[in-house]
């Protein structure tokens, strides 16, 4: 092993930066696109980087988001960790795990109440419960075929950002749970656009609703949708009617795991409770 050395990442950085995040999310939102929307230079508490010899060899990003605990009616700085990788060929050598523990370390002294993810599948579960972090389902799972959802009257439309955020803590109010925020939210809207969804409010049936769904292949996958129980039919059917698909499925427990560590005045000895959002970034 070579001399190490951690730091925020650099304008500089970008070439290899991209270089990292096609390699570790093929199929995900581009690279280019990503840094030039959500990359923050010279941040520690946007992204940091490790290098050995000289070169980046792991990475870390992080976008700002907010964590609120129902028990003390308080609001924290909770970023949420959006990307991480290492190159191929030092994979395995526990750079990544040093990476974000020391990520941590600086966010504790820069008063975060919390750091957060969302995995893709159960694959980095113990590896993030080493990092003090804890699993928190999201939803009990659910598929529904096209063919059985009721025909509705109401409306379902794309959202800005912000008036998404708005209805979304209006549904949350009283809970704990993530405040997204405008950044935050253009990133999982750009990223369900990305694979052919998108990010949408619905009113029916007296009520509102909010959706993020992405597809793979036929199947709809519905990564957060928040509305009340009986709402939920009439919101699935809008969303059929604007995202024709044969299935729509949602993934709480037994795939998309959101996981959460709490710390500074947060922090607990027992599992925290909570909403993070559903489904993989």
């Amino acid at each position: 092993m070579g001399k190490l050395k951690l730091r925020a990442a650099r304008a500089g950085d970008r070439l290899r930066l991209e270089g990292l995040w096609r390699d570790a999310f093929p199929d995900g939102l581009r690279a280019e696109h990503f840094l030039e929307q959500y990359f923050v230079p010279d941040h520690v508490e946007s992204s940091l980087v490790l290098l050995e010899d000289g070169v980046v060899e792991s990475m870390v990003f992080f976008l700002p988001t907010f964590w609120y605990d129902e028990t003390t009616d308080d609001f924290a700085p909770a970023p949420c960790l959006t990307g991480l990788t290492t190159d191929r060929k030092r994979r395995g050598q526990g750079y990544a795990g040093w990476l974000v523990e020391t990520a941590c370390d600086f966010l504790v002294e820069k008063g975060a109440g919390a750091v957060w993810t969302v995995l893709p599948d159960n694959g980095l579960e113990t590896f993030f419960a080493m990092q003090g972090f804890w699993t928190l389902p999201q939803a009990e799972d659910f598929s529904m075929e096209r063919t059985v959802l009721p025909p509705v009257s109401g409306k379902l439309c794309r959202a800005e950002p912000e008036e998404y955020d708005q209805v979304r803590e209006a549904l949350l109010r009283g809970k704990s749970h993530v405040v997204a925020g405008e950044l935050f939210s253009a990133f999982q809207r750009d990223s369900a656009e990305h694979a052919g969804g998108g990010m949408f409010l619905a009113e029916c049936a007296g009520a509102q609703g909010c959706v993020i769904a992405a597809r793979r292949g036929d199947t709809v996958e519905i990564r957060e949708l928040l509305c009340s129980e009986e709402a939920r039919p009439a919101v699935l059917a809008l969303l059929a009617e604007e995202l024709p698909a044969a299935r729509y499925t949602m993934e709480g427990r037994s795939q998309a795991c959101g996981m959460l560590r709490l710390m500074n005045r947060f922090a607990r000895l027992e599992k925290p409770t909570g909403y993070l959002g559903c489904g993989p970034l």
